[in-house]
């Protein structure tokens, strides 16, 4: 919303625009997540730290921790973006049902009687 001079509009074109690319961020966010999951997933062999030995326990724990991390992580990241295209998608609802509720039911300031509507 800004101000052109002649009082304020919403871009609802444009709050749809970006609703849709906060959504293909969403979209890339968990296909990231889950190539990352299948990634780790292959560090979990245990053929590849050895077994049985202080290395090979610490990069189990290690990396326990840090799929865990990333994969919350990733998930934190996913739903903010599809929670924040879907709040950007009801404002431009909201702002499109005002402006007509102000352009049926607002009298015309500029003569007095007018027969409603700003336009």
């Amino acid at each position: 919303m800004t101000d052109r001079g002649d009082g304020f509009f919403a871009d609802l074109d444009g709050m749809a625009r970006n609703s849709w690319s906060v959504n293909d961020a969403a979209e890339y966010a968990h296909e990231t997540q889950q190539w990352l999951n299948s990634e780790l997933a292959s560090l979990e062999d245990p053929t590849i730290w050895g077994k049985g030995d202080k290395f090979a326990d610490d990069m189990d724990k290690s990396l326990g921790l840090l799929r865990t991390s990333i994969e919350e992580y990733m998930g934190f990241v996913v739903i903010a973006a599809q929670d924040t295209s879907a709040i950007l998608g009801g404002t431009k609802e909201k702002f499109g049902r005002t402006e007509e509720d102000n352009v049926n039911r607002v009298p015309d300031v500029d003569t007095p009687g007018g027969p409603g509507g700003r336009r």
